[in-house]
């Protein structure tokens, strides 16, 4: 018997800037595909050392024991190779917005720290996803790949994107999205 994690077809999240921008990932860049829950995330101009919240989202009672994350970003300026958008989640067990999150986040889109804390401190407060490394590449070149494997500690919560890529984020943040595929595990006879 081995055990084996497969990517399944369930559906898909899909964190964008969905009411403002007008997400429309490029053609060539879209990891958004198949059945997608949008969830708002606006990431345009983000500060190098700035970081955002998602709104809160809801896995669902019956969600994959495991997400695999993917990004696509894109900079306003060169941003330095080897640097990073430090990606990680904010669990919480109740699906009220501002209600028990941690560092008393607002569970709304917008800037980190929402609620007490600094960024540094939010971000050791929650579950660490991975690190999206950065190329030097210019705009308007998108770069996107593989961030890492989340496992929910709750149903509900926040992504949580911080740039430390030493460049701030595009302005228009159209083709910017992070998607959370779900995962299977399973053991073959």
């Amino acid at each position: 018997m081995s055990d084996f994690i497969l990517n399944t077809n369930g559906t898909r999240f899909v964190f964008a800037d969905h009411l403002s921008s007008g997400f429309t990932p490029s053609t060539t860049q879209d990891w958004a595909v198949g059945t997608t829950t949008n969830v708002q995330l606006a990431m345009a101009s983000v500060a190098d050392g700035a970081a955002r919240e998602s709104a809160k989202f809801d896995f669902g009672v019956d969600r994959a024991v495991a997400y695999r994350v993917d990004a696509v970003f894109e900079f306003a300026a060169t941003p330095t190779s080897g640097t990073a958008v430090e990606l990680g989640f904010a669990g919480s067990p109740i699906i009220t917005a501002a209600n028990a999150n941690p560092m008393g986040m607002l569970g709304v889109d917008g800037s980190v720290p929402s609620g007490v804390g600094t960024i540094a401190e939010v971000m050791k407060a929650i579950d660490f996803i991975g690190n999206f490394r950065v190329g030097a590449i210019a705009t308007p070149s998108l770069q996107s790949g593989f961030v890492g494997i989340l496992v929910p500690s709750e149903q509900y919560g926040m992504l949580v994107v911080k740039n430390e890529s030493g460049a701030a984020m595009h302005s228009a943040d159209t083709k910017m999205h992070v998607v959370l595929s779900p995962l299977l595990y399973a053991t073959s006879p």
